[in-house]
């Protein structure tokens, strides 16, 4: 009952997670499309009125002349234009034939126009727009003002202002879809990240209090005989030793995982050469392999150097022996393999033992994991190997893989980049 309190709380902060990322999503597309449909409706709408000043600077300088309708013929405008002459009591001298307009709204027309201070604008008269030029009558004293009107242009401005709503609106929803698809996508390695920090906790969790109760049992055991000397007690004292050292190298490995993952890892770099590292790992090795009954064979094909910490490399190939010995059966051969590769090594640690079940191959390196969980606590092992070693070598700037067959052994591949 309570994982599955736990899973639905972690569902929950989850799922507000994504809410808020749609959203966050949703609110930037929106200010964006905002900012598309205002930016084009003020753009066109800026375009269409310098072409109407252009065309009432042509009616301007044409006024009264015969060429006027030729040169506007094929013009949009040509039915909604018309000019004044006036004189300079206000008084009109000339206009333009077919004013669409009446005398009295003439009269009211020029008036608004005469009011404003601008030589050039935009006059609402009448439930009509119109754009309008003041210019100094070219004749006579006094002055020309021509008119365009700009109903049609208002129209097509509204229309598309319509049309851009409905095109932003559509691509809200899109977005909105979109980003709920890309908020899932982005939260699932968090999603992953999370999961696997919950299992590790609860894995070294459980792997701590293991030792922590047979210490605390072997104690109590011990107080429970206070009359018995340290020697007679001695069995329940090497218990607690031993279980003290596998807590010691636990909290040792966790320690350093914690370390590489913030990557505070210090490494002692110098250039190395690989068959060093391998013969004075090897050396003290070979002793536990004979102890089980297994060959050892080191092949270093080509004089190799890298940058590397010793230590940890030492460690590094000390962790895959120690992988090998564990899982191969006696009578078997664990091998070492060095070469050049690229302008680096490559190291290969191979076994002939029982080999990795595929389902299990690509979990390997993850932490606590173990194949055989019964073999593991026969052997001592906490699942934590492996893990480190890939931290080693993803320290060192190389790569680790894995090949594996059920039953004829497993070979685990280092590369390490050279010096250059």
């Amino acid at each position: 009952m309570l994982k599955k309190d736990r899973l639905k709380a972690d569902q929950t902060i989850f799922g507000q997670l994504r809410k808020k990322l749609t959203k966050i999503n949703l609110v930037v597309m929106a200010l964006l499309c905002l900012i598309m449909v205002c930016g084009t409706y003020f753009v066109m709408r800026t375009v269409i009125f310098n072409q109407s000043q252009q065309l009432l600077q042509i009616i301007s300088s044409q006024a009264g002349s015969p060429v006027l309708n030729q040169n506007l013929r094929h013009d949009r405008h040509v039915a909604r234009y018309f000019y004044v002459k006036l004189d300079t009591a206000g008084n009109i001298l000339e206009r333009s034939p077919d004013i669409p307009v009446t005398e009295e709204q003439l009269s009211s027309l020029l008036n608004s126009v005469k009011s404003r201070h601008s030589s050039r604008g935009q006059v609402e008269f009448d439930d009509a727009s119109y754009a309008y030029l003041k210019v100094d009558n070219p004749n006579n004293s006094g002055e020309l003002m021509a008119f365009v009107g700009l109903d049609r242009d208002e129209d097509t401005l509204w229309l598309l202002l319509i049309t851009l709503s409905m095109i932003g609106l559509l691509y809200l929803v899109l977005a909105y879809f979109s980003g709920r698809f890309l908020a899932v996508r982005a939260l699932q390695p968090i999603k992953e990240s999370w999961q696997k920090q919950k299992d590790f906790v609860a894995d070294a969790s459980h792997e701590l209090r293991t030792p922590l109760a047979v210490i605390q049992t072997n104690l109590e055991l011990v107080k429970a005989n206070s009359d018995e000397t340290v020697l007679d007690q001695m069995k329940w004292l090497d218990y607690i030793g031993l279980e003290t050292e596998r807590l010691t190298k636990l909290v040792n490995d966790l320690l350093f995982l914690a370390r590489a993952d913030s990557n505070e890892l210090l490494l002692d770099v110098k250039e190395l050469s690989l068959a060093d590292v391998i013969e004075d790992t090897v050396g003290p090795f070979r002793p536990m392999t004979e102890q089980y009954g297994l060959a050892l064979n080191v092949s270093v094909l080509e004089t190799v150097h890298v940058l590397g910490d010793k230590n940890r490399l030492k460690q590094l190939i000390l962790i895959l022996l120690d992988n090998s010995l564990k899982h191969t059966p006696k009578g078997g051969t664990i091998s070492i393999k060095v070469q050049r590769w690229g302008n680096g090594g490559q190291i290969m640690v191979m076994d002939t033992g029982d080999g990795i079940d595929p389902e299990h191959l690509e979990h390997i390196f993850e932490r606590f994991y173990r194949q055989d969980k019964a073999r593991s606590k026969q052997t001592g092992g906490s699942g934590l190997g492996l893990a480190i070693a890939q931290s080693i070598v993803q320290s060192h700037g190389g790569t680790i893989s894995v090949n594996s067959q059920l039953g004829k052994g497993t070979v685990f591949t280092l590369t390490l980049p050279g010096v250059c």
